[in-house]
């Protein structure tokens, strides 16, 4: 009976001064199922209080180093932002106002203007729109990246795209 309680002695030494070479190499799970496997409440607890000891503020700091390595949150969007408008990377125009130069058709009675500024644009649909050269428009921003064209002076407006 002496060997046995000779061989549990050092066989339990032996796991105690494993232990906190364990815990820094393994994970947590694995070192508490190793103290779960003592056959002995002593030795169990023993195997549970040498666990606890090793966790001292060194190896909290090594554990504080790794996280800090992980990604940030603020590195990345939050859940919270999942699906939401991205942020403008610079301010853009919602309106820009010019005066018509010249006004023609399209072979499939599209008006295109031309602007005092250079541009050019296309209605995207044949319907009446009243414009002529000398007037000022306005064409503005509008819903999934189209654009309306419009002036100030009735309330209409048509769908245009920029030619040039």
């Amino acid at each position: 009976m002496n060997a046995k309680r000779f061989c549990c002695v050092v066989s339990s030494l032996a796991m105690l001064c494993s232990l906190p070479a364990l815990a820094a190499e393994a994970p947590l799970r694995q070192a508490l199922l190793q103290c779960q496997q003592q056959q002995s409440a002593t030795e169990r607890l023993d195997c549970y209080d040498q666990l606890a000891s090793s966790l001292t503020p060194q190896a909290r700091g090594q554990q504080r180093a790794a996280e800090r390595r992980a990604p940030q949150a603020s590195d990345r969007r939050s859940e919270a932002d999942f699906g939401a408008p991205a942020p403008r990377q610079q301010e853009q125009l919602d309106r820009i106002h010019a005066t018509v130069i010249q006004v023609e058709k399209s072979a499939r009675d599209q008006l295109i203007i031309h602007f005092d500024n250079g541009q050019i644009w296309q209605q995207n649909s044949a319907e009446f729109y009243p414009v002529e050269p000398g007037q000022e428009h306005y064409v503005r921003r509008a819903a999934l990246g189209s654009f309306l064209m419009g002036n100030d002076r009735n309330n209409r407006t048509t769908r245009v795209r920029r030619v040039e």
